[in-house]
This record gives C-alpha cells, sequence and structure tokens, in this order.
C-alpha cells in the first residue's frame, strides 16, 4: 500500500475516499502464479496508480484452475477496485480494495446463471429529497426454477456525502431497502451445463446502482467519491470463499459466484 499525494475530486470531503474501477486481463500459470497482466487505456490511468497495480499484482498466488482434474494456465478478465484513502499532510494511502475475475475459458455461458427478468428498483423518494445516492451490493440465492429463494445486502456504497452520520445511515438503510425489495421478483435462467449444472441453489451477486439522471459520468481513470459501507457476509457464504470482496463490479452486472480463479493473497496489507 504507498502513499502518494493524488488529485482527488473537489467535492470528496477530508474523510471521503476516493475511487476507480479499472479493467484488464490476468495470466495465471498453472501452479497458481501470476505470469502476466494488462490494464486497458493504461494511458488514461494516472501513473502512481499503476506502478501501486504493479507492485502488488505480480506477487498475487491463485488456486490452480483445473481443468478435467489437471492444472492449467489461463488467462481471463479483471477488474480491480482502487482506493485513495485520506491520511495525514494531505496525502492518500493507494490500494486495491477489491479484484474480479471472470469465468474461466473454458467456460460456456450456460455453465452460469444468467438474467431472465432484472425490473430496477424504485429510487426512494426520500432519499431523493436528500440528494443521497450509492450502490447496494446483493448476494443472491437462486433456486433451481430461476427464482430468487434469499438476498442478503453485502454492502452499500455511498457515492455522495452527506452532512451528517444519521444521514447518511438513513441512505444506506432506505437503499438496501429498495433494492431488496425489487431483488425478490427478480428471475434468472439456472446453470445447465459446467461443474455447477447440479447444484441445489446458485450464489450470485449484483450491484445495484442508485444514481441521477443527467449524472456526469465518472471518466475511465479518474478518481470519484466512495464512502463504503460495512460488509457483511452474506450466510451462504462458506470458509474463506469470496475473500476478495465484491465491489470490483460496475453496477448492473450480475457475477456467478464460483466460476471464476480464486485468489489465496489477502487483497490489503500493510
Amino acid at each position: 500500500m504507498a502513499a502518494v499525494a493524488i488529485a482527488a475530486p473537489k467535492h470528496v470531503q477530508a474523510q471521503t475516499e476516493a475511487s476507480m474501477l479499472l479493467t484488464g486481463t490476468i495470466e495465471i500459470e498453472a501452479d497458481g502464479s501470476v505470469r502476466g497482466y494488462s490494464i486497458d487505456n493504461e494511458d488514461k490511468v494516472p501513473d502512481h496508480v499503476l506502478a501501486n497495480i504493479a507492485g502488488m499484482v505480480p506477487e498475487w498466488r491463485f488456486e490452480p484452475v483445473l481443468v478435467d482434474g489437471k492444472p492449467v494456465s489461463e488467462r481471463v478478465k479483471m477488474s480491480l477496485r482502487m482506493v485513495a484513502e485520506p491520511l495525514q499532510g494531505g496525502k492518500f494511502a493507494i490500494y486495491i480494495a477489491s479484484a474480479g475475475f471472470g469465468r474461466k475459458s473454458a467456460a460456456r455461458p450456460t455453465d452460469s446463471v444468467s438474467v431472465r427478468e432484472m425490473n430496477p428498483p424504485v429510487f426512494p423518494e426520500e432519499i431523493v429529497r436528500m440528494g443521497g445516492k450509492g450502490i447496494v451490493y446483493l448476494i443472491l440465492k437462486i433456486g433451481r426454477q430461476g427464482m430468487v429463494e434469499d438476498v442478503a445486502v453485502e454492502q452499500v456504497n455511498l457515492t455522495a456525502y452527506a452532512s451528517s452520520e444519521t444521514r447518511m445511515r438513513r441512505i444506506r438503510l432506505r437503499l438496501a431497502e429498495a433494492a431488496l425489495e425489487a431483488a425478490r421478483g427478480w428471475t434468472f435462467n439456472a446453470p445447465s451445463t459446467g461443474e455447477l449444472a447440479d447444484d441445489e441453489f446458485w450464489l450470485a451477486r449484483v450491484p445495484v446502482d442508485f444514481a441521477y439522471v443527467g449524472d456526469k459520468q465518472v471518466a475511465y481513470g479518474e478518481w470519484d467519491a466512495y464512502l463504503p459501507g460495512q460488509r457483511v457476509r452474506a450466510p451462504w457464504l462458506h470458509g474463506d470463499d469470496d475473500m476478495t470482496g465484491g465491489d470490483a463490479l460496475a453496477g448492473g452486472e450480475l457475477q456467478t459466484l464460483g466460476i471464476g480463479p480464486r485468489l489465496l493473497t489477502p487483497l490489503k496489507q500493510g
């Protein structure tokens, strides 16, 4: 984790972290070590962020990827949530807060859960009046008929600062309630092939983005306000499953858990 001076957005308060979401690919050796990686549109990413990634990602270790019981090398898509945490003296500590990895190259679309119908949630009027917004990360438990059997809020990250902790708690609560209400009516297509096809249920992560029409989109490689909420482990995750966290997903994406490479290295160190 590096401490550097960065140009954070003007609307980021002193106690607010900043973040950016980056994408790329990673190449994993048969023994689980990293052979190489690339970051998309590197020319748009600050040098100090690229240097931080270069100091960490090559040292990662993964659980070996198996095909027909044998370890193989693999190349998959990667997404990184970079975070700048404020320190004294106007500096920020830069680190990788979470990482997501695409499905294995041999996987077919029918090996994972896919969307049948996902109606968006209703933005709570109370929160609109408060100017609150953010992203709710849900973990869904999906049954064999494609229905949501249960759903849990994993984390609520705000993307706008409120005037008090009380208001921010209220915003998180109401956004979570709205996301939960919508998710209970969603339907999906269950995996019909692959190693998960015979499971009794499947787990999937979905980020629900509460934003306003006309909001300026943050450009790739630029910092944005980031007020992360407490991460609560979904009751259906066991042991050290999914230790990398989930907010490396963009809003609206669907991630079936258990179909991508599994990172063994803890992300935030030092």
